[in-house]
């Protein structure tokens, strides 16, 4: 092991040593440290091959946790293995099932070629590089020409450099600034803008949106949410509040405790009564002829269409054989302990922002939001799914019951 090169990168950036590294074919390992991580790139014959990082966004489990590959319960008990044992978190994942051997082998690749476009941004710090040192034997290695390689990278750092105009801050939050209802109607985005666009709710943080929209690299996110800002539909606000500290919280006696509901549309929880529901009539749908199709991209549709069935439906929580509604009138409600949720539930079980129900073409969808102990549907961990009359939903230690007194075309 010899040291051959070492300097600072305030003088000589990433690309360059890359390069320079392949230019004179080394093989050995170029260290980049600063004083909040330290990333690891080995090369073979000139060519980068495998990386480490000991920042935590660029780990393995984290980068599936984005990808929705395995829950964060998931890594949770997989790590805990790691610690009591000898065994790599791919080899546990492996064992548990979670994972194929070819899967983990694709997103080991993906992993090794985000801790090397991640030190392409690099300003500070120093470097080493070591001779003849080998990457580790069990090592999932990229076979990739080097100058594919710096134009990916390339590209990746101009697209963060316009968006770090837009976004300087992780920490900050977006607002949708258009009235939702007249963009489920009205406008047309593709899947992925749709998700983005419902995760944006005034209270999470845009880093926070990056991680629950599930892609391997915050990028995609950023340029979603760049288009949407541009379009109007969104606007970037100072951060929020605080949600309070589970301990803060008292622990409740009983389970008909759990549950406030903040005023909405002028109409708090009220005693088991017959719900009685207005209907919106005058719901704006798109123009019927217009240039859409011809200029938007086809992978653009509407979130709703208009010939939607029309769902009429209550949450009701049953406690000595009284009931109490929660007449579902909107198109949207989030639940949680957080104070900003629609209905509030306070148990320390509970996440700040537990789960979401959004009407759909059939009419609600219990979504939960990547919450801590999840949400249960007929005694069933959901991620997503459809609710049907009758259905029990479980938050924490509170069970509601989901009810639909009328439906129609």
């Amino acid at each position: 092991m010899e040291r051959v090169l070492e300097g600072e990168l305030s003088h000589f950036n990433v690309p360059d040593l890359l390069t320079f590294l392949h230019m004179g074919t080394r093989t050995g390992v170029l260290t980049l440290e600063r004083a909040t991580q330290e990333t690891k790139l080995f090369f073979r014959e000139g060519n980068p091959i495998f990386a480490t990082s000991s920042k935590p966004e660029l780990r393995l489990g984290d980068m599936l946790v984005r990808l929705g590959k395995v829950t964060q319960e998931g890594l949770d008990v997989a790590l805990a293995e790691v610690q009591v044992g000898r065994h790599r978190i791919g080899q546990v994942l492996l064992a548990r099932g979670l994972l194929s051997e070819t899967e983990l082998g694709l997103f080991l690749k993906v992993q090794v070629s985000e801790v090397i476009f991640e030190s392409f941004v690099w300003q500070e710090g120093l470097f080493t590089f070591w001779d003849q040192i080998q990457a580790p034997p069990t090592a999932v290695t990229l076979d990739i020409d080097l100058q594919n390689l710096l134009m990916e990278g390339m590209r990746r750092i101009d697209e963060r450099g316009r968006l770090s105009e837009v976004f300087p801050d992780q920490a900050l939050c977006v607002e949708t600034v258009a009235n939702p209802e007249w963009v489920k109607h009205s406008v047309t985005m593709t899947p992925e803008e749709w998700k983005v666009f419902f995760l944006a709710d005034g209270r999470r943080s845009i880093g926070e949106i990056c991680r629950l929209a599930g892609n391997p690299d915050d990028l995609a996110t950023l340029q979603v949410l760049h288009n949407l800002v541009m379009a109007k539909l969104l606007v970037v606000a100072s951060p929020t509040e605080a949600p309070p500290a589970p301990e803060s919280i008292p622990a409740p006696e009983e389970v008909g405790e759990l549950f406030t509901q903040r005023v909405v549309d002028g109409r708090p929880a009220v005693a088991a009564a017959p719900v009685s529901v207005e209907f919106a009539t005058g719901v704006r749908g798109p123009r019927v002829e217009d240039d859409t199709k011809e200029v938007v991209t086809p992978k653009a549709v509407q979130y709703m269409p208009t010939g939607r069935r029309l769902t009429v439906s209550r949450l009701v929580l049953l406690k000595d054989n009284v009931e109490t509604s929660f007449p579902l009138l909107r198109d949207t409600y989030t639940l949680g302990r957080h104070k900003n949720n629609d209905i509030v539930i306070t148990d320390p079980k509970v996440s700040s922002f537990h789960a979401r129900l959004d009407r759909s073409a059939e009419g609600f969808t219990l979504v939960d939001l990547k919450s801590r102990n999840g949400s249960f549907l007929n005694g069933k961990r959901i991620e997503s799914a459809h609710l049907d009359t009758g259905d029990e939903v479980r938050l924490g230690t509170a069970k509601l019951q989901y009810r639909v007194d009328y439906t129609a075309q």
